[in-house]
């Protein structure tokens, strides 16, 4: 078992990915088009060959991505991970198997929670993976 902490008024209650899943669906599923201009000519090709990459996995797993919850392997939280919250919020801790299923902090690969890259950013833990959540505390 691994713990993670989660920064959150309401604990470890999944919520809908709504502020995410705009920046999600916009550029990567549809109006690709209107999202391409947005950007230099020099870097449309780069962002083109990645969206094409990418279209795939976000397709088959754009189920897990609808609600969810962020969390920090346990002593590893990342500070700027942290600054978009405007006031101070309790501090949850629990426990998940080693094995659950989650997502990089990126939504581009999905992990073990024990992948050490989840010690450095965090990760994301879709809603289907919290059946086996145990332990929960309010620090």
């Amino acid at each position: 078992m691994i713990k993670v902490e989660r920064y959150s008024i309401s604990g470890f209650k999944t919520q809908k990915q709504i502020h995410h899943l705009q920046n999600f669906v916009y550029p990567h599923m549809y109006e690709w088009k209107e999202f391409y201009k947005e950007y230099p000519v020099l870097y449309r090709h780069l962002l083109l060959e990645r969206h094409k990459k990418l279209l795939p996995f976000y397709k088959e797993n754009f189920e897990d991505f609808t609600e969810g919850l962020w969390v920090f392997i346990a002593g590893h939280k990342n500070r700027q991970s942290l600054n978009h919250l405007k006031h101070k919020v309790p501090c949850w801790t629990a426990e998940l198997p080693d094995d659950t299923i989650v997502y990089d902090v990126n939504w581009e690969e999905q992990l073990s929670l024990s992948d050490p890259i989840n010690e450095c950013f965090g990760c994301y833990v879709p809603k289907r993976s919290l059946k086996q959540i145990q332990n929960i505390e309010r620090k």
